[in-house]
């Protein structure tokens, strides 16, 4: 049996010395993997609202919503059931550090050259990529 999964994350950055850094925390499956912190969108929730609490519980931050900036689809199997999960991912910016609970998980800024050189998924370090080219070509 098939299930259908909507996700919403965010991709945040702050600027250090005019230099952006990306958010990134580790995943919960694999303490050793550098993700966008994302997660499912509630009932009556919007992907927008859903993205915004995802960041702040996975990673303590609050942000605002730039733009957004991909949505995919993929699947992924979890106790022997398929899921195709759909997930919107948006630019944000930092806005503040609220809380250092993050679900366990590390929580680091990276400049974009060390970002890349991360333990992260390919589909990530595209999505790095284009966010990188829109925050220093549109100067956000």
């Amino acid at each position: 049996m098939k299930k259908k999964e909507e996700r919403a994350g965010g991709i945040v950055f702050r600027m250090n010395d005019k230099q952006p850094e990306y958010l990134l925390v580790t995943s919960n499956s694999n303490k050793s993997r550098w993700i966008f912190p994302a997660g499912h969108v509630e009932l009556n929730e919007t992907k927008e609202a859903a993205a915004l609490r995802e960041v702040l519980e996975e990673a303590g931050i609050r942000g605002e919503i730039i733009l957004p900036l991909a949505s995919f689809n993929h699947f992924w199997e979890r106790n022997g059931t398929g899921i195709n999960i759909n997930t919107q991912l948006y630019l944000m910016r930092f806005i503040e550090k609220v809380t250092d609970n993050t679900e366990g998980r590390q929580r680091q800024f990276y400049n974009y050259e060390a970002a890349l050189k991360l333990n992260m998924w390919e589909e990530s370090k595209l999505l790095l990529q284009k966010s990188h080219q829109l925050v220093m070509n549109q100067k956000l």
